[in-house]
């Protein structure tokens, strides 16, 4: 896995972290567990991450496009379940980015879903 890829599965993260408009203590752990697991090799920058999708709201197409092995795309996709899931629930505006986010993976609906 490249630099960029890490980079956008980290933001996708991120993105599903804030998709309920805010995150908990619990979501932070779980993407700083990401995080280390991603940037061990890569050195990334998970502050300048954080504050791009705080204070830029990337827009998901363009992230997910930066993904293009469809291995990866669906491990994307898992960590962001994972981080929606960190908390114990998954609330509807959650469910509903995650649906978004399957298909800007161009993840087939009935696997992606049967993981969430």
């Amino acid at each position: 896995m490249n630099t960029t890829e890490q980079r956008a599965i980290l933001t996708l993260c991120l993105m599903a972290a804030f998709a309920d408009g805010g995150n908990s203590e619990r979501e932070r752990a779980e993407i700083r567990r990401i995080a280390e697991t991603l940037g061990a090799e890569g050195g990334l920058d998970a502050s300048a991450i954080y504050q791009e999708v705080l204070l830029r709201k990337p827009d998901l197409a363009t992230v997910a496009a930066a993904i293009t092995q469809s291995s990866q795309r669906q491990l994307a996709y898992e960590m962001a379940v994972c981080v929606c899931d960190a908390d114990g629930a998954t609330s509807p505006a959650e469910q509903e980015f995650l649906g978004r986010l399957a298909q800007a993976l161009g993840l087939d609906a009935g696997p992606a879903q049967a993981f969430t």
